[in-house]
């Protein structure tokens, strides 16, 4: 199996729809085992966090009561911009071109009907029929590159602009803490359309994808594969499942937790980050001499690899729901309850962007505002204008 190319995403188990909050649980509730998307308010919430190309500014999802952007914070500047998807239709999951020529996103079709988690009739999002698309960084060029079912998810760019990396999960369930599963990293040649499947392990839930310089190997965060080769594992058994991932790990097959491929092959033992340590959602600077990693358990708390063993903290943000690295690597973002960003060199927080809720939620917001208004930022109500009209 792992010799064939595919063109779409495996057959499904289960197809069906579901409302735009179970959605916007994706990212967080399969990371982090809950389903409470992050927010100051209803009607305000941030996630998926990438930089620009030059790191000079921050791409996120914002969705408010009247819908949801990706949008486009400059950090030198203050000014925010955004990408307004049609009606029918909603874009997510934001990440430009190393040349900053291109963004790629995802897309999420909006149908109007009965929600089959309410009986009111909203709009509901089809996560099996979502596609990757990529357009001109002012919005010119759109195009959709896949086409066959499955929820495909962080989309990012090759090196040479010529290929993007995604996951794709294979299984929408009809209930549960999780709506999507059985993920697996997959590519797309953006000249012919072909789509191939790189993985094939069926992870409860795959992110943090992102190419080597010589795009073919790449990286990513993989929690609870279901298949090995010819075993088929039963994580419901605890013990047993931790036991098997220890044992592939010490083969040189460990497919649990962050792991390198070189296209359908895995790259034994590529990182060594200690018996006691479990990394997680990796994130690869645009030259690969940077990995910074989230510590399993840690509540948030990101560090940078070493060879040597000396991993150092270079970032705390307790429950986080997004994390991003600046393609020079001098940064990491992510997103709490706003979003900090810290220089990775000494660790400490360069910027914190708050939602315009947060002097409601947070106490002496004025004080401190007044104290370091470099540090403390508010991101606008509104974006001054729309990058793709």
């Amino acid at each position: 199996m792992n010799n064939v190319t595919t063109y779409g995403c495996p057959p499904w188990s289960w197809r069906t729809t579901t409302t735009i909050a179970a959605f916007i649980c994706i990212t967080v509730a399969i990371s982090l085992g809950g389903c409470d998307p992050i927010h100051t308010k209803k009607d305000d919430s941030i996630s998926n966090l990438s930089f620009s190309h030059d790191g000079k500014k921050v791409v996120f999802d914002r969705c408010r009561s009247e819908g949801c952007q990706i949008q486009v914070y400059d950090l030198a500047t203050g000014e925010l911009a955004a990408y307004q998807s049609p009606k029918n239709e909603r874009w997510t999951m934001g990440r430009y071109a190393y040349d900053g020529k291109r963004i790629a996103f995802s897309i999420i079709p909006v149908k109007s009907g009965k929600s089959p988690l309410s009986f009111l009739a909203e709009d509901v999002l089809d996560l099996g029929n979502m596609q990757i698309a990529v357009m001109d960084a002012d919005g010119k060029n759109f195009r959709k590159v896949t086409s066959d079912p499955g929820a495909k998810l962080y989309p990012v760019f090759s090196h040479n602009g010529k290929k993007i990396l995604y996951a794709c999960a294979a299984y929408i369930r009809e209930s549960g803490g999780t709506p999507a599963a059985n993920y697996d990293a997959w590519e797309v040649d953006l000249e012919t359309g072909r789509q191939t499947r790189l993985t094939f392990h069926e992870y409860f839930y795959m992110g943090y994808l992102s190419y080597y310089p010589d795009d073919e190997r790449f990286i990513y965060y993989g929690s609870r594969p279901l298949v090995y080769e010819d075993m088929r594992f039963n994580y419901m058994n605890e013990y047993a499942f931790g036991a098997k991932m220890v044992e592939l790990e010490r083969q040189g097959k460990g497919i649990h937790g962050v792991v390198v491929m070189k296209g359908k092959e895995l790259i034994p033992h590529a990182y060594d980050f200690g018996e006691k340590v479990r990394a997680e959602k990796p994130l690869l600077s645009k030259d690969g001499s940077i990995l910074l990693y989230e510590k399993s358990v840690s509540g948030g708390d990101f560090y940078l690899y070493s060879p040597d063993g000396n991993h150092r903290l270079v970032g705390q943000g307790g429950s986080v729901n997004s994390a991003a690295i600046s393609p020079d690597g001098d940064f990491i973002g992510m997103i709490t309850f706003s979003i900090h960003i810290f220089t990775v060199r000494d660790g400490k927080r360069k910027v914190i962007l708050y939602l315009p809720s947060a002097p409601k939620t947070i106490e002496n917001w004025e004080e401190a505002y007044r104290r370091n208004k470099k540090l403390y930022r508010m991101i606008p109500e509104r974006p001054s204008h729309i990058l793709n009209r």
